[in-house]
């Protein structure tokens, strides 16, 4: 893991190095190039071609790329669109006047930019992070309020834009240049959705040959460890492995005795350690090192996994540690896959234009009218995507903002628009697939991850998420990858290498605490975090409709979920925007 960062256009010592001093915990930035208009820094050493890169890029015959190999690639390549490249990787690298920004094609790897101009020209600021962009000194503070508006829809700001207006994330699989102090953007690394014909029996054979070059490629022997069949699988190609496992309180999970017992199954040398308390510090800690509000509760114990599993890492050797993450997104691991397959299934036996008729007469419930909306836009797979899967749909949206910020956002891009283009599929379940692996996991799942775990100067390798496995998973057809049980194709790759007990395991995630000492520090914070006055200096929400929520919070799903969505983004809001 290394944090890399710099100012293109002009030369700024001062500033980049406040810059590198704002993410140390990725590594601290300490090789710095002064040249003539620019000023770059990294963990790693540099010369004067200055190729900078944080992650493990490869080539595309698997050969590790270091930066002088990189630049040499990037250098015969002449534009972007000609690169091969694999791995997770951010770089910047330059060539021939101009400056490339990478980024690998999951976005495991993060990179920030911000491009403007002045009277000396124009500058382009760039970072692993955005709270370094922030420390610059040369970008506002200006919130993005379509983001805001976006973020309270899917639980994360979704890529290009960022939580603060003119700063910009490097797509996934996509180059930024910049040339002649303009910025343009192309794909260069994307995944090829056209389906293969194969039977079941060969996808399996694919799968366990591919996700066992996966393995065999990671530089860690050590496996983060939970009691799911997507670790025990890691473990059972890794000879030799071994594996740290933090328990937490009852009330956020309940799997120690599972995962014990398949670490003893497996003869897994398995380090378990206790989770600390939860505390309302940590909601600050963990907003400030996401860089962006994301409004999941599984935040908080993967901050307390972390802050534990660096303690039983060798403090002399490189922190790496090789997570499982991934393989729900991409082997149908979530209930919502099998639930939206069966649900098309009977698209053409729904009365739409009856229940459009009598939806305004259901009572408010949460579960009805998110349901019976979802029924009624079936056949539009946009709008009823998000009538059921938005933490708050567009009606409480509308109810939640105030007059300024339902007139900031009436011109900008609206949540629909943002998610359109992964909903090119005839097929339901692979629009949702293309949905998670397009924006759920950049800017959600691997963003929790990799910020969460660098804070601790922690770096994860993701075996599932390697680019031979995930281009087999997307050209798989349905049929073939989906199944009546979580990650079908697993399961059955796994026969003969996991005992059946753990590889008929059902998933289990994080729960979030309904009682208890772990309620009691989740209710303060709320009570320190959301109060009336911060809620209505922000001027974007109504007091009302937010006491509404507080006072329901543990009616349905749905207000936990809002719930949560305010309280991180606010979290947030304090660490970056009040003084």
């Amino acid at each position: 893991m290394n944090s890399i960062c710099g100012i293109i256009g002009k030369s700024d010592l001062t500033a980049v190095r406040e810059m590198a001093r704002a993410m140390a915990h990725r590594g601290q930035a300490t090789h710095v190039v002064d040249g003539q208009g620019f000023t770059v820094a990294a963990s790693h050493p540099l010369d004067e071609d200055a190729c900078l890169v944080d992650g493990a890029p490869r080539a595309e015959n698997g050969e590790p790329l270091g930066p002088a190999e990189l630049r040499a690639l990037c250098q015969a390549a002449r534009k972007p669109a000609s690169l091969r490249l694999n791995g997770a990787y951010a770089a910047v690298v330059r060539i021939r006047g101009e400056w490339w920004l990478l980024r690998d094609r999951l976005g495991i790897k993060p990179l920030y930019y911000a491009a403007f101009g002045d009277a000396d020209g124009g500058r382009l600021l760039f970072a692993s992070e955005l709270k370094a962009l922030l420390a610059s000194g040369y970008i506002d503070r200006q919130l993005n309020f379509a983001s805001v508006d976006h973020y309270l829809s899917l639980r994360c700001v979704p890529g290009p834009s960022t939580i603060i207006e003119n700063v910009r994330r490097v797509m996934p699989g996509h180059a930024v240049v910049w040339s002649r102090e303009r910025v343009t953007e192309t794909p260069y690394a994307q995944f090829d959705w056209s389906q293969m014909k194969i039977r079941r029996k060969a996808a399996v054979d694919a799968l366990e040959d591919r996700l066992e070059q996966a393995v065999e490629r990671t530089r860690s022997h050590t496996l983060l460890w939970s009691a799911g069949i997507d670790c025990a699988s890691l473990a059972a190609l890794k000879p030799g492995a071994n594996a740290v496992f933090v328990t937490l309180k009852s009330a956020w999970q309940d799997e120690a005795w599972q995962a014990k017992e398949s670490a003893r199954l497996l003869k897994i040398d398995l380090k378990t350690m206790k989770a600390p308390r939860v505390s309302e510090s940590m909601f600050g800690k963990a907003a400030y090192h996401l860089d962006e509000p994301i409004g999941d509760a599984g935040v908080l114990p993967l901050w307390m996994i972390a802050e534990q599993a660096v303690g039983a890492l060798d403090s002399g050797a490189p922190r790496t540690v090789i997570s499982a993450h991934g393989a729900d997104e991409i082997l149908a691991g979530y209930p919502r896959y099998r639930m939206l397959q069966q649900a098309r299934t009977t698209r053409n036996l729904v009365p739409v234009n009856l229940l459009t008729a009598i939806l305004p007469s259901l009572p408010p419930n949460a579960f009805l009218r998110r349901g019976g909306r979802y029924l009624s836009l079936i056949r539009d797979n946009v709008r009823a995507y998000l009538s059921l899967a938005s933490v708050f749909d567009k009606a409480e949206r509308h109810e939640l903002y105030t007059g300024p910020m339902r007139e900031a956002i009436k011109d900008r891009q609206s949540v629909s628009a943002v998610i359109a283009p992964h909903f090119g599929h005839e097929n339901a379940v692979e629009n949702l697939l293309a949905l998670d692996l397009r924006l759920g996991l950049p800017d959600l799942l691997l963003t929790e991850c990799d910020r969460l775990m660098s804070a601790h100067g922690i770096d994860l390798e993701f075996p599932y998420l390697d680019d031979d496995v995930v281009q087999l998973a997307v050209a798989l057809p349905p049929k073939v990858k989906y199944g009546m049980q979580s990650k079908p194709l697993l399961r059955l790759a796994m026969k003969g290498r996991l005992p059946g007990r753990v590889r008929l395991r059902a998933r289990r995630g994080f729960r979030v605490p309904q009682s208890g000492p772990s309620l009691r520090v989740i209710e303060q914070a709320a009570r320190e975090i959301l109060t009336r006055e911060r809620i209505e200096e922000s001027a974007m929400f109504r007091w009302s409709y937010v006491s509404q929520i507080l006072a329901g919070r543990t009616h349905n799903i749905y207000r936990r979920r809002q719930f949560w969505a305010l309280l991180m983004f606010f979290a947030w809001y304090r660490e970056f925007m009040e003084d």
